[in-house]
C-alpha cells in the first residue's frame, strides 16, 4: 500500500476540520462580551435554527426566550443583530433615547416605494415629517370633536350595513373595514366612498393583500440578504403586493390632484402639497417632497385600516363569547345615553365599564410587537452595550399579558380596568399605542373610532353566534396583526 494515498485525504480532512474550529473561534472572538445575553449562534445562520425549532408565534416564542434570557437579550440572523426588550421600565428608558429611536431600513418597501413617512424614516427626516403630520392632523380635527362628526356619520353607514344582513349570519369584518377604511379616506381625501365603489373596493382589497404574510414580510423587509432574493416565492409575492399598492394609490393621488387649489387644504393631501409648495418657493431644504408624501398616505392606511379593524373585530367577538359583559354595557349605556340617541365621545367618563371592555380588547393587543427600531449610534441600555446597527424588537405582547402585572392575563377581565368604586382604572403598563418619541401617532384618531363605532353598534344591536356554534377565541397570527380568525354572528336589532 502506498501510504501517500491515504496520508492526502487525512491532511485534507484535517485542513478542513481546522478551518471550521477556526472558523467557530473567530465568530465567538468576534462577539462583545458586554452585548445581552442569548441563544448560541451558528455562523452566518445565527439563532434561526433554534427559533425555527420553537412553535407557536414569534411574540410568544420572544416571551419564551426572555424567560430563559432575561428580559433584555440578543440574537443574530444572518449576522444581524437583534435585541429584544420585554421589560416596561427598560422599554422606557429605551424609547427615551435617540439612538435608539432610528429604524432599520425597509427593503422591498423601499425598492416598490422609495420614499420616507414617520414610522419608516429616521433622524431629521423624522422630526420634520413628526411634526408637520402631528400639525395638520390636529388642525385637520384629530381627537378632537370636529373630526368626531364625520366618525358618527360614517358609523351611521355602517349601522345601516349591519341592517341590511337581517336575520343571516355575517361575517363582520368587510362592513368594519369598509368604515374604518372611509375615516382614513376622509383624512387624507377630503370625502368618503360609497361602500360599491370600484375604486374603494380596489383599494381595500390592495391594502389587504399588501398585509398579508405580515409576519414573514416583516422579516424580507428588515434583511438585506433575504429581500435580494426576488426568486423566492415569499419575497416575489411581497413585491407584486407592494406594487399593485403602490399602482392603486398613485392612482388614487392623481385624482385627487385634479381638484387641488394651492393655498386649500381640504385634508392632508392637500396640506402636504401647499406645505411643499411654499418650501419650493422659499428654496429652504425639506423632506416635504412628492415621494415622502406619497409614503405618508401609504402609511396612513396601513397603519390604521388593519388595527383599528381588528379591534373592532375583536370586540364583537368577545360580546358573543360573553354576552353578560355585552348585556351590562347596553345596560350603562341605556342608563346614561338613553335610546333616543346614539353614543358621543363626550359621554366617555359616563360609561366606564365600556371603556373599561375596551381596553381589555385592546390588552389582547393587536400588534404584538412595535415597528422595529435601529440602534444608530453605539450605546448602553441596563448595563449591556448595544452596538450601532443593531435591530430592536419591543415586545408589547409580554407587557400587557405579563403575569407579574395583570392577574390571571389570559383571562377576559374588564373589571382589572376599574377600581373599587367602579371607576376607569388609568394604569401605566397599559400601553397599546406604545410609548416614548414614536408613540402611535393616530392614537387619539384610534381611540375615538374605537369608542364611537363599538358603542354605536352595541346600542343598536345585540350580537350572538350563529345557531349551535361556539364562540372561538383563537387568532390569526400570519399576518401583520393579531387578528381572530375569521368568525360570523347575528346582529338582533334592540328595541
Amino acid at each position: 500500500m502506498d501510504w501517500n494515498d491515504v496520508w492526502i485525504p487525512v491532511n485534507i480532512q484535517t485542513g478542513i476540520l481546522g478551518l471550521l474550529i477556526f472558523t467557530v473561534l473567530v465568530w465567538f472572538l468576534r462577539r462583545p462580551k458586554k452585548l445581552p445575553p442569548g441563544p448560541w449562534s451558528w455562523p452566518l445562520l445565527g439563532a434561526l435554527p433554534q427559533l425555527a425549532m420553537i412553535e407557536g408565534p414569534a411574540y410568544k416564542t420572544l416571551t419564551k426566550m426572555g424567560q430563559r434570557f432575561g428580559p433584555v437579550f440578543s440574537f443574530n440572523i444572518f449576522n444581524q443583530l437583534v435585541v429584544v426588550l420585554q421589560d416596561y421600565d427598560v422599554i422606557k428608558t429605551a424609547l427615551d433615547q435617540n439612538a435608539l429611536s432610528g429604524r432599520p431600513s425597509f427593503e422591498i418597501s423601499q425598492l416598490t416605494m422609495p420614499g420616507k413617512g414617520v414610522l419608516s424614516a429616521s433622524g431629521e427626516p423624522w422630526l420634520e415629517l413628526r411634526k408637520f403630520s402631528s400639525t395638520v392632523l390636529r388642525k385637520l380635527g384629530m381627537g378632537k370633536s370636529t373630526f368626531e362628526q364625520q366618525i358618527a356619520t360614517e358609523a351611521t353607514y355602517l349601522l345601516e350595513e349591519v341592517r341590511k344582513q337581517g336575520d343571516e349570519s355575517f361575517d363582520p369584518r368587510n362592513v368594519i373595514e369598509n368604515a374604518v377604511a372611509n375615516v382614513i379616506c376622509y383624512l387624507v381625501f377630503g370625502n368618503r366612498f360609497e361602500y360599491t365603489d370600484e375604486r374603494f373596493r380596489r383599494l381595500i382589497d390592495a391594502i389587504n393583500k399588501s398585509l398579508e404574510n405580515g409576519g414573514v414580510a416583516g422579516v424580507v423587509e428588515f434583511l438585506p440578504i433575504i429581500s435580494k432574493l426576488t426568486f423566492l416565492p415569499v419575497v416575489k409575492r411581497h413585491i407584486d403586493n407592494n406594487l399593485a399598492f403602490q399602482r392603486m394609490m398613485g392612482d388614487l393621488l392623481r385624482d385627487h390632484e385634479e381638484g387641488y387649489q394651492r393655498g386649500i387644504s381640504r385634508d392632508f393631501t392637500d396640506a402636504f402639497r401647499n406645505a411643499m409648495a411654499e418650501k419650493e418657493h422659499t428654496g429652504e431644504q425639506t423632506y416635504l417632497t412628492p415621494n415622502n408624501l406619497f409614503y405618508s398616505v401609504s402609511e396612513l392606511f396601513g397603519a390604521g385600516m388593519e388595527t383599528t379593524t381588528s379591534t373592532l373585530r375583536w370586540a364583537l367577538l368577545y360580546m358573543i363569547a360573553y354576552p353578560e359583559t355585552q348585556t351590562r354595557v347596553q345596560q350603562e349605556m341605556d342608563r346614561v345615553v338613553g335610546r333616543n340617541r346614539l353614543p358621543r365621545y363626550t359621554d366617555r367618563p359616563s360609561l366606564p365599564y365600556t371603556q373599561a371592555v375596551l381596553c381589555e380588547v385592546q390588552r389582547e393587543l393587536i400588534v404584538p410587537y412595535a415597528l422595529p427600531h435601529k440602534c444608530t449610534e453605539d450605546t448602553t441600555l441596563s448595563g449591556y452595550h448595544i452596538p450601532e446597527g443593531a435591530i430592536i424588537l419591543i415586545n408589547l405582547w409580554h407587557i400587557l399579558h405579563d403575569a407579574d402585572e395583570w392577574e390571571d392575563p389570559m383571562q377576559f377581565r374588564p373589571e382589572r380596568f376599574l377600581d373599587s368604586e367602579g371607576r376607569l382604572l388609568r394604569r401605566e403598563k397599559f400601553i397599546p399605542f406604545g410609548l416614548g418619541r414614536r408613540v402611535c401617532l393616530g392614537k387619539h384618531l384610534a381611540k375615538m373610532e374605537l369608542f364611537i363605532v363599538f358603542t354605536s353598534l352595541l346600542h343598536q344591536f345585540t350580537f350572538k353566534p350563529p345557531e349551535g356554534v361556539v364562540a372561538s377565541l383563537d387568532a390569526n397570527d400570519g399576518g401583520i396583526t393579531h387578528a381572530p380568525v375569521a368568525y360570523t354572528l347575528i346582529a338582533a336589532p334592540r328595541d
